[in-house]
């Protein structure tokens, strides 16, 4: 058996990076997807002792979960969870504490996990780049940066999913990081959400492996 622990600086005070934690619009914008994962919901309750599950999709759009259970909150100070994962990169019944610590660091906060315990290394240097990836997320949502949300897509697009989908979230959030008017963002939502929705199967899943491949560079 073995524990994880990390330590991240963040620019933002504890009661900044809290907000993060208590605000559902904020929270889903960084929690709960591992490393080219999505995620696309959340269901339950996330007061303390309450199950909770959070929905995700992997890289090749197979859904996963992460379910979880507050276990103890001093906002702006500590956290402690338990989480388990159903499929996924990080898939397996072995269920662990992570306790998250906000210590006050000048301006900023030192932000530290301990979770465990794990019972193979693989397990936990799994976990460790999901929290890496989380906490760059976290500490950018926190400083009020507007991060591109696939939750939101998925939400806007009424579950359309795929290589498209995600082909489609990524033009959107590309335009939204170059600045376009929201004018811009309007229509091409509209077109790329109504279209690809009408997409026969056929055509979706042939264009998407077309898409898949020069990406990965197969012509």
């Amino acid at each position: 058996m073995s524990e994880l622990v990390m330590e991240v600086r963040m620019a933002s005070s504890p009661v900044q990076v809290f907000a993060a934690f208590e605000t559902p619009f904020l929270l889903r914008r960084w929690y709960g997807a591992p490393p080219g994962c999505f995620r696309t919901g959340a269901e339950g309750d996330v007061g303390t002792g309450e199950p909770f599950q959070v929905n995700l999709i992997d890289a090749q759009g197979v859904p996963f979960v992460q379910r979880g259970r507050i276990l103890d909150v001093v906002p702006a100070e500590r956290l402690e969870l338990e989480m388990s994962w159903e499929g996924g990169p990080l898939g397996g019944p072995e269920v662990t504490r992570a306790e998250l610590r906000f210590h006050p660091d000048g301006g900023g906060t030192r932000f530290e996990v301990i979770q465990g315990p794990f019972s193979r290394p693989e397990a936990q240097e799994a976990h460790r780049a999901y929290w890496k990836a989380s906490l760059e997320r976290l500490s950018r949502v926190a400083a009020g940066e507007a991060l591109p949300c696939f939750e939101e897509f998925w939400d806007e697009s009424c579950g359309y999913a795929g290589r498209l989908g995600v082909a489609a979230y990524a033009v959107l959030a590309g335009m939204r990081e170059a600045g376009a008017a929201p004018e811009a963002l309007a229509q091409a939502e509209a077109l790329l959400y109504t279209h690809l929705s009408r997409l026969p199967p056929e055509t979706a899943e042939l264009l998407g492996a077309v898409l898949h491949s020069r990406l990965t560079g197969g012509g």
